[in-house]
């Protein structure tokens, strides 16, 4: 075995040969010339095919041996019998002087060698002729014959399949520099037969559409258990996976003792414990009938002892509870069986107890064992259910990274091949996801840019990486599905459906991943480039990672999807929503009358008398049709309202006054008026006549900011007025549930052509003066729109000047803001402002420009003497009345208006 001859695989021809005394081989067989590339073959009968091995090209080392005498010759490969070929015809043997391997060198015509085999490519050893050796070294030194193209005392040919790369059972065959795995009849598919062909569980096939019946199941994916067959009963909202057994029926025990119990083994069909257990482990929930019965026999020996009869569950451990009664309670439920005061043998009547056995991390019964049936006419007897569960409870094995921490696992044994899944959620721009490393090899999975997730590796050709890229950001705040597999035929990475990318490895590049540091999961080692966001179902080969088991929430990792948004110290305001970031949170103000860090900072605006703001709540080219509509007596359908939400804050001090108008295409309209001692009052117009509600019995013209809030719900009304409580009333029956077509909604004053309720009418006169802000009719935000215009059209007209301020706004909410979490905090400048704000700091400003400029107080005396009978806040813009929004807001105060400061946090 030691002496080596190898054929170059360069195309050219490998003949070796020497002269020899014993007699030349003339056999006909083609599978000698193709193996040893014989010539001078002479025979006086028809050349034969046969094929006396199978696959020799699978590179690993074949015996040959060929007898041939006169009339018969036998051909043997790798001493099996079943692998013989007979040549039984008669022929003659002619000696020759010179052998030939490998095949025939050029020219033929000189050398005789007439074979018209292609060369040989591939390893000779131990050549023996007439069962002599022949010396390869003599060859070498030519001494023996002539060679080229060899190299001697060599075998270049790698055994590609020792040790076998292919996983579960799967058959390797080999060629001169590759191997391919034959996974027929494994149930696993894929380059080494690592991934499974089957679902996890029946849940999984009714997700797929399928039917109730028998189906192969595979719990553990690519891990190292074998499918097995179950049958599912599918229904629409969840499907029971079902795994029989021999202890079904009812099994009668007799004879058995303390010292010689009865064992009774739980044998499930078609799998083993351990599969089973799988099942059950991914489970939601499981369940297992127990029924016991004795007669004339006990269950516990003493009362503190430990029972005669008990069953073994998941991990070989005993549980003395039974059916019924909950994990971990011993079992009283079955003294019925015996003799509570004695314990000693019953009456003789034979007592049962049953239950269903549901503690999933307890199953599934493995054993049954029974003892004390070894008197005179003692015995029990058991009955056990199949195993049913439902659900997947490795899916949603969920946690989220708030503030760049890492969960560490034990270093993962990937042995061939890795794959591994999971899904994620976030809103950040990268992070690493997991992190496995070692002196030599290591992976890595992450969110390098918002729209790339990368695969990065070695396996011992240097850094390596696999990059998906998606049009959209992966940073959406959605769920995503990665897939990664790596082994030593290619490595490959897939996100969500975008197509597979696949990087083919060298050829058998490694044979082990050999990693020997901790898995990091939410970051690489030493906790770089955290990831915040959501992890959930994460699987490498097979096995789920109990991420929820290994949270802790003082580091930054907590159970379930969860950021800052579950407990935000300052929550949005004013119908916010929080935006989650997972390190941080935001509040989306999109839908809210206010805008600021919380949505807390009040959009207004003040009316001089005589202001009046239009807002169309239909589009213009939607505004004929349902003119057109109206004169029909036939509304457009989807625009009869049902319900309204209503609510706005204001200050003034003149009554009276129409705070805001609501009107349709037909007479429905809403109000919401100040009467003239100043008391506030509700009008619905819904199709049978106005419909007053007096809101107040007090006058709200005190300069102060109030806030109101009205919602209808069909017929049912509820208001509130400041922080009063909530008033509900039931309208009329006779009263419609719909408010018809709703056209404009009007601030300060109603401009509205056609026919208006006379008792509304004679509010307009002299017109509001004060503060409107954070309105709000249902999804409509009119000053919002107008004085923070996001890009989409706006219909509207304002008549009179219109400047914007947050008129010292009621607050929504009791919760003060904390200091270093308001933007607009302002520190300790004025500490004695409180509700009118703006007077001190306006008093306040001016006594600091008496200190410094004393020209200065002049001017600011006169300014102030101008308009003394005006109400001012803080205005940084004005609006000029104009008819369309296609007239640009043009600001005619700003120049008169002093600088003045933000007003104080508790307006």
């Amino acid at each position: 075995w030691s002496d080596l001859l190898r054929g170059w695989g360069d195309g050219s021809p490998m003949a070796t040969c020497w002269g020899s005394q014993a007699p030349a081989l003339n056999c006909p067989a083609k599978g000698v010339q193709e193996v040893m590339g014989t010539s001078r073959l002479w025979a006086h009968l028809p050349p034969l095919c046969p094929h006396p091995g199978y696959r020799l090209n699978d590179g690993f080392w074949h015996m040959v041996e060929l007898v041939a005498r006169d009339g018969s010759a036998v051909i043997t490969i790798d001493d099996n019998d079943g692998a013989e070929f007979r040549v039984a015809h008669p022929f003659q043997l002619r000696t020759g002087t010179q052998y030939f391997f490998g095949g025939c060198p050029k020219p033929a015509a000189i050398t005789g060698c007439l074979s018209n085999q292609t060369t040989f490519h591939g390893c000779l050893q131990s050549i023996s002729v007439d069962a002599q050796p022949v010396e390869l070294d003599l060859l070498r030194q030519e001494r023996l014959g002539q060679y080229s193209n060899v190299f001697f005392n060599m075998c270049s040919i790698a055994d590609r399949c020792t040790p076998n790369l292919c996983e579960h059972g799967g058959h390797c065959l080999q060629s001169w520099d590759d191997f391919i795995c034959v996974c027929n009849l494994t149930g696993y598919k894929g380059e080494t037969c690592h991934k499974s062909l089957y679902k996890e569980s029946c849940d999984a096939y009714r997700l797929s559409g399928k039917t109730s019946g028998n189906f192969t199941i595979d719990p553990d994916g690519s891990g190292p258990l074998k499918p097995f067959t179950v049958y599912c009963d599918i229904r629409e909202d969840r499907a029971w996976t079902i795994v029989r057994h021999n202890r079904y029926y009812a099994t009668r025990v007799r004879g058995s003792s303390l010292d010689r119990p009865f064992l009774g083994a739980v044998e499930y069909w078609n799998a083993s414990w351990a599969e089973v257990e799988a099942l059950a482990n991914g489970s939601e929930y499981c369940e297992q009938h127990l029924e016991f019965s004795c007669y004339n026999s006990r269950l516990l020996n003493t009362p503190y002892g430990p029972p005669f009869s008990f069953w073994m569950g998941r991990h070989n451990q005993r549980h003395y509870y039974w059916g019924g009664l909950p994990a971990g309670r011993p079992a009283l439920g079955l003294l019925s069986l015996s003799d509570p005061g004695s314990f000693t043998p019953g009456s003789g009547s034979r007592r049962t107890d049953k239950g269903m056995l549901n503690f999933v991390d307890h199953l599934p019964v493995t054993q049954v064992v029974v003892g004390d049936t070894n008197r005179s006419q003692s015995e029990a007897q058991f009955l056990l259910g199949p195993l049913r569960c439902y659900g997947d409870r490795n899916t949603w094995n969920t946690v989220s990274f708030n503030k760049g921490a890492s969960l560490v696992f034990p270093t993962f044994l990937a042995n061939h091949s890795l794959d591994i899944s999971f899904y994620f959620r976030t809103t950040a721009l990268s992070g690493v996801f997991l992190e496995n490393g070692g002196c030599r090899n290591y992976i890595r999975i992450e969110l390098n840019t918002t729209r790339d997730v990368v695969f990065a590796y070695d396996i011992g050709n240097g850094d390596e990486n696999l990059t998906v890229r998606s049009p959209v950001p992966f940073s959406d705040d959605e769920w995503h599905q990665v897939k990664a597999e790596i082994n030593v035929k290619l490595a490959r990475l897939r996100v969500d459906k975008l197509p597979w990318v696949v990087r083919l490895a060298p050829p058998q590049s490694y044979v082990r991943l050999e990693f020997d540091r901790p898995l990091y999961v939410g970051s690489a080692e030493h906790r770089l480039r955290p990831f915040l966001g959501c992890l959930r179902a994460l699987r490498m080969n097979g096995r789920t990672l109990n991420l929820e088991g290994k949270a802790n929430e003082t580091e930054g990792v907590r159970v379930n999807c969860t950021g800052y948004c579950q407990y935000p110290r300052v929550p949005c305001q004013n119908s916010g929503l929080c935006v989650e970031r997972y390190s941080h949170y935001t509040c989306n103000c999109s839908l809210s009358a206010f805008d600021g860090p919380f949505c807390n900072r009040d959009i207004g605006a003040y009316f001089e008398p005589g202001t009046c703001v239009r807002y169309n709540i239909l589009p213009a080219e939607l505004s004929a049709a349902r003119e057109f509509a109206s004169i029909r007596s036939q509304p457009l359908p989807g625009y009869n309202l049902t319900s309204e939400e209503l609510s706005f804050s204001f200050r003034t001090g003149t009554a009276p006054a129409v705070l805001l108008y609501v009107s349709s295409f037909r007479r429905d309209y809403v109000a919401v008026l100040i009467r003239e001692d100043g008391s506030l009052q509700l009008h619905y117009e819904l199709g049978t006549g106005p419909y007053v509600f007096p809101l107040t019995t007090t006058p709200v013209t005190d300069g102060r900011p109030h806030r109101i809030n009205i919602t209808r719900i069909n017929r049912t009304l509820y208001t509130q007025v400041d922080y009063f409580p909530v008033t509900e009333k039931q309208l009329s029956l006779l009263v419609d549930r719909k408010l018809d077509s709703p056209k404009n909604l009007y601030l300060g004053r109603v401009m509205e052509t056609g026919m208006i309720d006379p008792e509304i009418q004679k509010y307009n006169t002299p017109g509001f003066s004060g503060c409107l802000s954070g309105v709000k009719f249902n999804s409509i935000l009119p000053l919002k729109a107008i004085f923070r215009p996001n890009g989409r059209p706006v219909h509207y007209s304002i008549k009179g000047e219109l400047v914007e301020s947050n008129c010292g706004s009621m607050p929504l909410s009791i919760m003060d803001i904390p200091p270093e979490m308001d933007p607009w905090y302002m520190g300790t400048e004025f500490p004695h402002v409180h509700d009118d704000g703006w007077i001190g700091i306006i008093t306040g400003f001016v006594t600091f420009l008496l200190l410094l400029l004393a020209g200065l107080l002049l001017l600011l005396y006169l300014h102030h003497h101008r308009y003394k009978g005006s109400y001012h806040t803080n205005e940084p813009k004005a609006v000029q009345d104009y008819h369309g929004p296609s007239k640009p807001l043009v600001p005619q105060k700003d120049q008169n208006l002093p600088q003045i400061l933000e007003e104080a946090k508790g307006e």
